[in-house]
């Protein structure tokens, strides 16, 4: 019985053992049955010898369908990025099959290591080149792509017939490539480019039946002849165009879009021909078409003054719609335009306020563009609506949102006269609050306000006096001890206010600006009331003299107790200045320096999306030139095209003369007038006279400008006689400015302007002209200049400087 038992034991443990192997068989084999293979799972960098096995092998050629898979594991292994250099002699002998799919992964392989492999790469173009004349158009065109892939020099013999038969192919997807074939030629040799007809064979199939060939011919147009401006336009491409946006799809509308922004119509009747050729696109759901089309239409009236609120209000609707159905991506893109359309046109979303409220789950981003936008579209008649609006976001979970909520209460309240006493009770309930970063940011609000609002501070300074000792942030602290040192004459607690942070000076050791801020503010305070502040004034002077952590702080303490010992009087005329009781109109940190015009100009572009102008981030290597070349009328046939020139069966039309031609530039229309071609252009970015070349963006700074001022000589002063007076300071700017001359710092003086210009040198970075510029508002109307200068040829430079100013302004 006991040896019956123990058979039974083991009998069972046997059949226990096959039944978990057979399950473990079937649970194993199922997923490899139904699951797609894994080609990107990196086990062992060995298998690439086992694959170049594989792929010799005479069983592998024998089934297509294993060698597919073993070259798609070649192409996973090449693209998690290891090195299958080493199957190149196999691949290559797998280009000979009738398997599409296994051509194109050997194509694609061939072109990523044909520089390593170049001998190797040149015995596969006999192939190439057959496929390249293949029945298949699909065959065709891959092997077209793939011989221009190859970017070798010893293959370009090779490749200009394929693709001059590419390009007069019946099938429109062989063609496209073959025009694409073109750009990837320029980048292995350009010469081979510029001296042959490929450029005017792409402007005549600009009239291709296919839209994506003409779309692939734009773009390749433009890159080709980059350093022109891109490619020329006339009235006929832009019409031709025009009259098929219904054929392009949305990355080509771009491109044609982007195409009318650079053209000039002749007149007010061809503006508003292709408007209404351009109406339709504003329907389309694309957002980047939608701006491309906006940014058209503001090209095409920008000198249409009477024009702008009416299309301004034809684009609101499209704006809004993509702002409210996109997602969060477009609708921060689309903020980021509309926030730039409100500084340009004020007024224009006013009544659609509403549409800008935040919403609980939008990201951060779109909300705080939102309060921008809303600070800046609140009118008379929405801003109780806005201003509690914005109140209720002050209690946001986000500390950020909260700031920027208070920072556009402020930023109404200073915009609207009529909501000031709005926001200054809003103010005074987010001082109350027991939030340490609300207090502070309404105080640093507060700041502002009474800047602009001096007579209110009586209703303020008592609440902020209380709130000062509950602030911990050092920014609130110093807007309050500003207040404190401006206003502390009306409020008895200033002077022992002020005494708290002075006897606790060496509390504030990181804190170099409160201790700047407190500094002025005991300073203004002695001289409003002497006998309470003396003797504060006298220890924190002292303290600060010997304080060697910052020599900021050092250096204002000394200046301070150098005047005070020229007598009270004299530190009283240098520190206080004139009477701020009355209320300023503008900040001088607000005023306009032309920034928002330059972003403007480059609408719908990253521009926008930075608030930076191209030059801020753009190298001058990768800026292309974006003045098109004009366009000679070409004869009407289409014979005898000259390069880079575009078949026309219209007159292109002669654009009037601009300011730049007048001073020495180049025609706008070669065949132009003798006495006019026979100034030469000036580059791209400088502005030439008789050897004088100006950089367009010169990188200048006030501590630059006054290191210069003060260290170079002085080369000649001179006057120009104006016709008559300017309107304002902005005026001589913005026309100086045409030259590349900028301006540094400018005043409305009552007998005179004064300015303080600059100009950079195009090639040599450290080379200036700086001038100091007074313009009588008596008649005769002088703009008396002193120059100074370190260029090479110093006075040469300074008068050929005062004949462009002369041939400007006089």
């Amino acid at each position: 019985e006991e040896i019956r038992a123990r058979w039974r034991r083991i009998g069972c443990e046997v059949l226990f053992w096959r039944f978990s192997c057979r399950s473990m068989s079937k649970v194993g084999s199922k997923p490899t049955a139904q699951a797609a293979p894994s080609y990107f799972v990196d086990q062992r960098k060995g298998e690439v010898n086992e694959l170049r096995t594989m792929l010799r092998s005479a069983s592998v050629a024998r089934e297509p369908k294993r060698k597919r898979e073993l070259i798609k594991k070649v192409i996973a292994y090449m693209t998690l990025g290891l090195d299958v250099s080493r199957l190149f002699p196999e691949m290559m002998m797998a280009i000979e099959t009738r398997d599409i799919v296994v051509k194109k992964m050997v194509y694609h392989y061939l072109s990523t290591y044909a520089a390593e492999n170049a001998e190797l790469a040149i015995m596969a173009i006999n192939t190439m080149q057959r496929d390249c004349a293949n029945e298949d158009p699909f065959i065709r065109g891959l092997a077209l792509r793939a011989l221009c892939n190859l970017k070798l020099r010893s293959a370009l013999e090779y490749i200009l017939e394929p693709i001059h038969r590419g390009l007069k192919d019946p099938n429109a997807y062989v063609r496209k490539t073959a025009v694409m074939g073109i750009l990837k030629l320029k980048h292995v040799d350009a010469s081979l480019v510029d001296n042959s007809s490929m450029i005017d064979t792409l402007y005549d199939m600009l009239r291709d039946s296919d839209a994506q060939v003409v779309s692939n011919c734009i773009v390749v147009l433009n890159e080709l002849l980059m350093e022109d401006g891109g490619m020329a336009i006339n009235q006929a491409i832009v019409l031709h165009l025009l009259n098929r946006v219904s054929d392009f799809n949305e990355w080509s509308l771009c491109q044609v879009l982007d195409l009318v922004t650079r053209y000039e119509p002749t007149d007010e009747d061809e503006t508003f021909n292709i408007m209404n050729l351009l109406d339709p696109v504003l329907r389309t759901s694309n957002s980047g078409v939608v701006l491309a089309c906006v940014k058209c239409f503001i090209h095409l009236t920008k000198n249409m003054p009477d024009l702008h609120w009416q299309v301004y209000e034809r684009m609101k609707a499209p704006l809004l719609t993509l702002m409210t159905g996109g997602s969060d991506e477009v609708c921060f893109c689309i903020l980021k335009h509309v926030r730039t359309l409100v500084h340009r046109c004020p007024g224009i979303f006013d009544p659609d306020y509403r549409q800008f409220y935040p919403r609980f789950n939008e990201p951060s981003s779109i909300k705080f563009i939102k309060v921008d936008v809303l600070a800046a579209i609140a009118a008379d008649g929405s801003l109780p609506d806005i201003v509690g609006e914005l109140a209720e976001m002050v209690s946001d979970a986000n500390p950020e949102m909260a700031r920027r909520s208070i920072r556009a209460i402020a930023k109404i309240g200073l915009r609207l006269p009529d909501g000031v006493g709005v926001v200054f009770d809003k103010m005074l309930q987010f001082l109350d609050l027991d939030v340490d970063y609300v207090q502070a940011e309404a105080s640093k609000a507060m700041r502002d306000l009474l800047r602009k609002h001096p007579e209110r501070r009586a209703d303020v300074l008592p609440t902020l006096c209380k709130v000062l000792r509950s602030i911990s942030e050092p920014e609130g602290r110093a807007a309050i001890v500003w207040i404190v040192g401006e206003y502390g004459a009306e409020t008895k607690e200033a002077p022992y206010v002020l005494e708290t942070f002075i006897d606790g000076y060496s509390d504030l050791a990181d804190n170099y600006d409160m201790r700047l801020q407190l500094l002025t503010a005991t300073m203004k305070l002695f001289f409003r009331r002497p006998p309470e502040v003396q003797g504060m004034l006298g220890r924190l002077l002292a303290a600060a003299v010997e304080d060697t952590s910052n020599h900021d702080v050092h250096d204002r303490a000394l200046l301070y107790y150098r005047l005070l010992t020229h007598g009270a009087e004299v530190a009283e005329t240098s520190l206080m200045g004139e009477d701020r009781t009355q209320a300023l109109m503008s900040f001088y940190e607000d005023a306009d320096d032309g920034l928002i015009d330059k972003i403007f100009s480059e609408f719908n572009t990253l521009s926008i999306m930075y608030g930076k102008s191209s030059d801020q981030f753009i190298t001058d290597e990768y800026r292309p030139g974006r003045t098109p070349p004009a366009l000679p009328e070409p004869p009407v046939n289409g014979n005898g095209n000259s390069h880079g020139h575009p078949p026309s069966v219209a007159p292109a039309p002669l654009a009037p003369q601009s300011d730049a031609s007048l001073l020495g530039g180049d025609p706008l229309v070669p065949g132009a007038t003798a006495d006019i071609a026979e100034a030469s252009p000036a580059p791209q970015g400088e502005r030439a006279s008789e050897g004088l070349t100006l950089h367009e963006s010169p990188t200048m700074d006030g501590d630059t400008f006054q290191r210069l001022w003060g260290e170079l000589p002085e080369v000649m002063t001179d006057a120009v006689r104006l016709p008559s007076l300017p309107d304002s300071p902005q005026y001589v700017e913005s026309a100086l400015q045409s030259l590349y001359v900028y301006t540094m710092a400018s005043g409305d003086l009552p007998d005179v302007m004064k300015f303080f210009l600059y100009a950079q040198h195009a090639s040599e970075a450290g080379q200036y002209i700086l001038a100091q510029g007074l313009l009588k508002k008596t008649p005769p109307v002088d703009f008396e200049l002193t120059l100074k200068s370190n260029f090479e040829a110093a006075e040469v430079a300074c008068v050929q400087f005062l004949t462009l100013v002369a041939a400007l302004l006089g």
